[in-house]
């Protein structure tokens, strides 16, 4: 699982120790949960300051790209129906979330300029609420 830090976290006086300010700043939406602790040099300690850092609300867990692009598929489906078909295919061949959010966005692209522009700008947003 990958987590990132969350940008509005429930609680703002937070003292982290060393080894939680550690963990936390690894948490950066693209590390996956092994690499934070490899990284943090904590070992199993690192799991429990992750487990200890969600349940306080100060990471979130980030969708992988599979997720991602089930729900890019439906939303494309909802606003485009069958003229979405031609899309689904180039996003269902992207293997991170990195290039699923590019190639999302040049589907927009294509869509403002040769389908409906409104539907576009409309995706496009969506796509970067969905990233973000």
């Amino acid at each position: 699982m990958v987590f990132r830090r969350n940008p509005n976290p429930p609680e703002t006086d937070w003292k982290p120790t060393p080894e939680e300010w550690r963990v936390y700043t690894l948490c950066d939406g693209r590390r996956t949960e092994e690499e934070v602790v490899r990284e943090s040099g904590l070992g199993e300690e690192a799991y429990a300051i992750l487990a200890a850092l969600l349940k306080r609300g100060l990471i979130l867990p980030v969708e992988g790209a599979k997720e991602l692009c089930q729900k890019l598929v439906g939303l494309l489906k909802t606003r485009l129906g069958s003229k979405a078909d031609p899309f689904v295919a180039s996003l269902e061949g992207c293997q991170s979330r990195e290039a699923l959010e590019e190639e999302a966005l040049r589907v927009a692209l294509r869509v403002k300029l040769t389908l409906d522009r409104k539907t576009g700008e409309e995706l496009e947003k969506a796509i970067r609420a969905l990233f973000h």
